[in-house]
C-alpha cells in the first residue's frame, strides 16, 4: 500500500468527518433525536457494570460473547494471515434481591502464519466471578470484576481500575478490551450523589498478545517499541533482548474512589486513585540485554462532566497523573507528570439512523531533559455509525488522526445484523504515521477481517 497516498486520503476523510456533520446542529430539535439520545445513553450505561440494574432472581447461564474472526495482512513482513477466537460463558444465581453469585470463564485463541512470525496460542482465564450483596442504596461486590470508569468512548482518562486486554490491540470496542480482576468494591448512592470505591488487593497486569503477534507493543523483527523513537542502537538492543512478558507485579494494585453527581441535564464526577497502570512499561537493561515489564504505582486526580441540550450530548475528562515512566536518551527509565484532556460531542444528524461521536484528545508530559517518547500529543478520533435496509445492515467508520504529528487510523466496518443476536461483519484497519505514534508503529499492519459475533 502507498502510505503517502493513504495518508492524504485519510486526512481528506477525517476532515470531511469532522467538519461536515456540524451543519446538522442548527436543525430544530425533534422528538426522534431525543429518543435516540435516550436509547444511546441506555446502551452506554449498560456497558458499565456499576450502573446495571438489579438482575432478576433465579438461575441463569449462557455465553455472553462469542467471536470468530480471520483475515489477511497484505503489507506485514511478519505474516500473511491471522485469526482470533473468543468465548465467554457464565453462570449467575440470584436467590433473592439481596444476594448475587456469578462465575465466569473465557477462552481465547490467536493464530498467525505466512512468514517468520507464525504462532498459535490458546489461553483460558476467569471472567466476572464474584459475590454481590445489595440493600437499599448500598452495593458491595467481592471477587473478579470488570470495572470501567469514564464518560468518553475509546480513551477514558479516569479508567484507572480496569485490566486491559491488548491481545487484539484496539480492534474491539472498549468493553471488549477490558478483563476481570480481583477487587473489593463499595457503591453507595445518596439521591443525586454516588460513591464508588475500589480496592485491588492483588495486582494483575494487562493481558498481552504473543510476542510474535503483529499487535505486540514490541516488534522483535524491526527492533521497535510502540511510542519510543526508533534508532539503530535501540533496534540492536531490542532484537537481541530477553523480554519479560510476565505482566504481574508483586504487591497490591492500589485503590481508587469516584464521586459523581447526576442532575437533570448536567452530570459531574471526581476521581482520585493510587493504582498501578495495567499496561506495562518496558525498562531497558543494555548489559543483559533484557526488557523488563514494570508497573509503578501512580497518583491520579481527575474531573469529568457530561451535559445535554436535547439534541447534542457533550462530555469531557481532565486528568493529572504523577510517576509516569518515560525513557531518557540513554534508555534509562525516568518518571514524569502527565496532564491529559478529552472533549467529546455526540449527536444524530438529520434525525436519521446515524450516530456521530467526535473526540479531541490532548496530552502533555512534563519532565526536565529530553525523552524518547512524545512530550506533547493532540489528536482527534471518533466514530460514525449508521443503519439501513430496515436496520438489518450497519455501516461504521472509526478514525483517529494526530494534529501536531502525522498519525492516522481508519477502521471501516460493514455488518449484517438481520439474524439477531448474530452479527456478520467485514472490517478493515489501516494505519499510517510517523515515529513514536500508534499509526507509525503499525504502518505495515493493515488488515482486512471477516468475522462473526453472537451471544446465547
Amino acid at each position: 500500500m502507498n502510505h503517502s497516498r493513504c495518508f492524504d486520503l485519510c486526512c481528506t476523510l477525517v476532515t470531511a468527518v469532522v467538519l461536515t456533520p456540524w451543519a446538522a446542529l442548527a436543525q430544530p430539535v425533534t422528538e426522534q433525536i431525543r429518543s435516540r439520545l435516550e436509547v444511546a445513553q441506555t446502551e452506554r450505561n449498560a456497558e458499565r457494570p456499576a450502573r446495571q440494574p438489579a438482575a432478576r432472581t433465579g438461575l441463569r447461564y449462557g455465553v455472553d460473547d462469542l467471536l470468530l474472526e480471520g483475515g489477511a495482512l497484505p503489507d506485514a513482513p511478519e505474516a500473511d494471515v491471522l485469526g482470533s477466537v473468543r468465548a465467554s460463558a457464565f453462570v449467575l444465581w440470584q436467590p433473592d434481591r439481596t444476594w448475587e453469585w456469578r462465575a465466569g470463564v473465557r477462552l481465547d485463541g490467536a493464530t498467525q502464519s505466512g512468514d517468520a512470525a507464525d504462532f498459535t496460542r490458546w489461553r483460558a482465564d476467569y471472567g466476572d466471578t464474584y459475590v454481590r450483596w445489595r440493600r437499599g442504596d448500598t452495593r458491595l461486590t467481592l471477587g473478579a470484576q470488570t470495572i470501567v470508569w469514564g464518560r468518553v468512548d475509546a480513551v477514558p482518562l479516569i479508567d484507572r481500575v480496569s485490566r486491559v486486554d491488548l491481545t487484539r490491540f484496539l480492534l474491539d470496542d472498549l468493553p471488549q478490551r477490558r478483563r476481570a480482576q480481583l477487587a473489593a468494591r463499595w457503591e453507595q448512592t445518596w439521591e443525586a450523589l454516588k460513591l464508588d470505591a475500589v480496592a485491588l488487593p492483588v495486582f494483575r497486569g494487562a493481558e498481552m498478545p504473543h510476542l510474535a503477534s503483529v499487535w505486540s507493543p514490541i516488534n522483535l523483527f524491526s527492533g521497535e517499541i510502540v511510542g519510543i523513537a526508533p534508532s539503530p542502537a535501540l533496534a540492536a538492543i531490542v532484537t537481541n533482548a530477553v523480554v519479560d512478558s510476565d505482566a504481574s507485579t508483586r504487591g497490591n494494585g492500589g485503590g481508587a474512589v469516584r464521586l459523581t453527581r447526576t442532575g437533570d441535564a448536567f452530570d459531574a464526577g471526581l476521581t482520585l486513585a493510587r493504582t498501578r497502570p495495567s499496561l506495562p512499561y518496558y525498562r531497558f537493561d543494555a548489559l543483559t540485554p533484557s526488557l523488563k515489564a514494570v508497573h509503578p504505582l501512580q497518583n491520579f486526580g481527575g474531573i469529568d462532566a457530561e451535559w445535554s441540550d436535547g439534541s447534542v450530548t457533550w462530555r469531557t475528562e481532565l486528568g493529572f497523573t504523577s510517576d509516569v515512566p518515560v525513557t531518557r536518551a540513554d534508555t534509562s527509565m525516568a518518571k514524569a507528570h502527565a496532564l491529559e484532556w478529552v472533549g467529546a460531542v455526540e449527536f444524530f444528524p438529520g434525525g436519521r439512523d446515524t450516530r456521530v461521536n467526535l473526540q479531541v484528545v490532548a496530552r502533555r508530559v512534563r519532565i526536565d531533559g529530553s525523552i524518547l517518547e512524545l512530550k506533547r500529543y493532540v489528536g482527534v478520533n471518533g466514530e460514525i455509525a449508521s443503519s439501513f435496509a430496515q436496520e438489518r445492515w450497519r455501516a461504521a467508520l472509526r478514525f483517529a488522526a494526530g494534529l501536531n504529528v502525522r498519525d492516522v487510523y481508519l477502521g471501516p466496518k460493514l455488518s449484517f445484523v438481520g439474524w439477531e443476536p448474530h452479527e456478520i461483519y467485514l472490517a478493515g484497519h489501516f494505519f499510517s504515521g510517523e515515529a513514536r505514534t500508534l499509526g507509525g508503529f503499525h504502518r505495515d499492519h493493515d488488515s482486512v477481517l471477516l468475522g462473526w459475533r453472537t451471544r446465547f
